[in-house]
């Protein structure tokens, strides 16, 4: 149960580190820089003391609030330490695969990477005709309507 004290403008709260590890509760307080001072201490044995100020006077229900919302930005936390846990081993698959697909055009020719190697490739080849100027491509002949408007 959190410890409202509404003078000193703050509520304090006792994290159990058995359920919330600390980087947990650490990301958790994170998230709330914005919105108070945040204070973290070492609490009875196993437990994280953290004591959120809020930066403007605040009434006792605005700072039950603020503890009840950062009770539940620990479970947020919680879970998603959980998930990138559970998924490592995909991450790391990912990744790997995206940096090999990203391999150097040098090596293309080398029978690692597409066919072609990087000796049929050339700056100068155009195939789409992107380079080309518009004049060239659609002729001179809207410039023309223009001037004589």
């Amino acid at each position: 149960m959190p410890n409202v004290d509404p003078k000193e403008n703050q509520v304090e709260i006792a994290v159990d580190e058995k359920i919330f590890p600390r980087p947990v509760s650490v990301a958790a307080a994170y998230r709330f820089l914005d919105r108070c001072y945040v204070r973290l201490a070492r609490g009875a044995k196993g437990h994280l003391r953290v004591t959120l100020k809020d930066k403007a006077k605040a009434s006792k229900a605005r700072l039950e609030a603020l503890a009840d919302a950062f009770e539940n930005e620990l479970l947020q936390q919680l879970m998603r330490q959980q998930i990138a846990t559970r998924t490592e081993g995909l991450r790391e698959v990912l990744v790997g695969r995206a940096l090999l697909s990203a391999e150097p055009v040098e090596n293309f020719g080398s029978g690692q990477g597409q066919a072609g190697g990087a000796e049929d490739l050339d700056y100068l080849d155009d195939p789409l005709g992107i380079a080309v100027p518009w004049e060239e491509k659609y002729g001179d002949d809207q410039g023309e309507d223009e001037q004589s408007s």
